[in-house]
């Protein structure tokens, strides 16, 4: 092994053996303790070994290095691993190489970065609220819960909780309902769908008739979160009126007062939950009159209760408190099948958000394991992933045999599939950039924005503003407030400091706009970018991404924005096979550690050496472009 090896295998492990040293010399809690974690993944493997015994057949043999390689980096980081990542590992001999791999790889930027593309695809997180400016905080929100690790059953308490300005620090969970803001029964099934399994949606407009739920019992459930709305808006609804019927909409003060509208009392959410609620008036059942109002119950797990007399005001509470309950079985069992699918490939119960009874499952014993699993690591999601990477399972190579035997896919090694548009995305940054992780990252500013400038600059912030304006109680002191407010920032940052104004710029909020990772990106991207010709999710709808083929990728594979961004480009990464080969065969197997993480078959080299690779930049260039546009490329295997 070279000096330089060594080097690279320091860096691959060094976090993971500090944490098993730190483990022997302190009693870890379980989703940080190695030892524990790896014996979990004994655990899982055991009940699917038992599966495939129960069904007469032979466990699958695991994967080769390269296969794992590359599987263990699209699944955690989202990305194909550098030329470097990739002969550090590949060239190396160590027992331990693959489970120290995994522990690395789940403490990288990258997982955070993968991570956040999956959360904001799961709540639809969308940059703009609508029409509206901003949802920053709402955005920032989840990328900082994930980035610190924040357990599902905290997240998705705050979420459903939370209520305030999401101006304030750490508030921008409110972000959740105003997503959904006018549409409070469509964000009910969401919630019900996401973190529960239960698809109501139906139930809105009538009883189901394809399963249990009726629409008596989505309106008990609707009732715990509603009653919710913008927080103290009536003086600005009022000087809006005088605004309107004075026809100064587009006057200097009608323009501020819908900006203070659009982004400060939009971003509001007050009432806490009424637990109470009004039948509609179309109600056409025997069990409820229209227009009567009824208490808000939960239809299964620890049962509450509210009060149809009198409004509650923490509904959303007692609602978040439930969902996350531990008695609520529904709950751990759903995020750990969407986990399992996260990571596998394919979902132990299928679809992800259809909740199955454990023992209606093919495997309950490790359904239920799964389950407790996920209770003892305290939610850790990231910890969860883990027990699933160290598995032999996700190590099984594919097994037609056992396919054809009935064997779920969910058990039979990760399936062929091609990557996500964020995986294609971020392994092409790989090759442009190098480790994609070091690139500009998005940003968020507490700095009031007015006209896309920096205003007031060390004197107010959005949360100092937004915290003034809705304290505000009459129309009259509302109006005074704005003209004041006018006058500031027409004024502009007089009074501001030099190194006020010098951190008001670099901070400019919002995500970036040249080469970075997908998470670092508009959310979603605009119609055209390459994102979303390869199917990324609008973020209209839960998951509703794609990875149907169009002739749009194959134009830009074949001589549009990969020819641009990679082939043609002399400055990419990849080339840096170029400079660590001395010889022509080293420069190919390190282009193939770079692009396929895996060196060539002895074939491949004698035919690329015999009719491709002439010693010219030219026949490299060509190579890259060739191995690029293979399937190989373009899928996880």
């Amino acid at each position: 092994m070279t000096p330089a090896f060594r080097i690279g295998l320091v860096g691959l492990v060094s976090f993971c053996l500090a944490q098993s040293l730190f483990a022997q010399a302190s009693k870890l809690p379980p989703n940080r303790d190695p030892e524990y974690l790896k014996k979990a993944a004994y655990n899982v493997d055991k009940f699917v070994a038992g599966l495939y015994k129960s069904k007469k057949l032979t466990v699958p043999a695991v994967v080769n290095d390269a296969t794992f390689l590359r599987r263990s980096f699209l699944v955690s980081t989202g990305r194909i691993p550098t030329l470097d990542e990739a002969r550090s590992f590949l060239e190396i001999e160590d027992e331990e190489k693959r489970q120290l791999l995994v522990g690395y790889l789940m403490n990288t930027d990258g997982y955070r970065s993968h991570m956040t593309n999956y959360m904001l695809d799961l709540l639809r997180v969308q940059d703009k609220f609508g029409n509206r400016n901003t949802a920053a905080p709402y955005v920032e929100y989840v990328r900082h819960a994930v980035e610190d690790n924040m357990s599902w059953d905290k997240f998705t308490k705050k979420l459903i909780s939370a209520k305030g300005s999401a101006w304030e620090d750490g508030n921008g969970a409110v972000g959740y309902f105003v997503r959904d803001k006018g549409m409070p029964l469509d964000n009910m099934s969401n919630t019900m769908r996401i973190f529960l399994g239960e698809r109501m949606e139906c139930a809105q407009c009538h009883d189901s008739p394809f399963n249990k739920w009726e629409r008596m019992d989505f309106y008990k459930l609707a009732a715990f979160t509603h009653g919710q709305g913008e927080i103290n808006k009536g003086p600005w609804t009022k000087v809006w009126r005088d605004v309107r019927e004075a026809k100064e909409e587009r006057s200097d003060f009608g323009n501020l007062m819908r900006w203070l509208e659009d982004n400060v009392h939009y971003l509001t959410l007050g009432g806490g939950g009424a637990s109470r609620i009004k039948l509609p008036s179309d109600y056409q059942y025997r069990d409820g009159d229209p227009g009567e109002v009824i208490a808000g119950k939960t239809p299964f797990g620890p049962r509450i209760r509210g009060s149809d007399r009198k409004d509650a005001g923490d509904g959303r509470e007692e609602l978040a408190s439930w969902i996350v309950d531990d008695k609520n079985e529904r709950f751990s069992i759903l995020i750990a099948n969407r986990m399992w699918k996260r990571i596998m490939g394919n979902p132990i119960f299928d679809p992800v958000d259809e909740y199955v009874e454990p023992d209606k499952t093919i495997t309950p014993g490790l359904v239920l394991y799964l389950s407790t699993l996920m209770k003892e690591l305290d939610y850790d999601l990231r910890a969860f992933q883990q027990v699933l990477l160290l598995t032999k399972t996700f190590q099984f190579a594919a097994n037609p045999q056992a396919f054809d035997a009935g064997m779920p896919q969910a058990f039979n090694g990760r399936q062929l599939e091609r990557m996500s548009a964020e995986q294609i995305w971020d392994s092409l940054v790989t090759l442009t950039a190098g480790d994609p992780d070091k690139l500009a990252k998005r940003k968020y500013s507490n700095t009031i924005y007015y006209k896309n400038k920096p205003v007031m600059v060390g004197k107010k912030t959005m949360s100092q503003l937004s915290r003034e304006i809705i304290a505000i109680k009459s129309p009259g002191e509302y109006r005074t407030y704005v003209n004041n407010l006018l006058k500031e920032f027409k004024a502009g940052n007089k009074g501001s400091s030099n190194e006020d104004m010098m951190m008001a710029r670099k901070s400019r909020p919002g995500p970036v706009s040249g080469l970075a990772r997908a998470s670092e990106l508009p959310s979603p991207s605009p119609v055209g970018h390459f994102l979303r010709d390869f199917g990324q999710s609008d973020r209209e709808l839960i998951e509703s991404a794609n990875k149907e083929a169009n002739m749009a990728q194959v134009l830009a594979v074949m001589n549009g924005h990969v020819e641009k961004m990679v082939v043609s480009n002399s400055g990419a990464a990849v080339y840096k096979a170029l400079e660590d080969g001395s010889t022509d065969s080293d420069k190919v197997r390190f282009l193939f550690y770079a692009i396929l993480s895996r060196p060539p078959t002895e074939r491949e080299m004698n035919l690329l050496m015999r009719d491709v690779v002439d010693g010219s930049r030219g026949s490299y260039q060509n190579l890259v472009s060739a191995l690029i546009s293979t399937h190989e490329f373009i899928f996880v295997q």
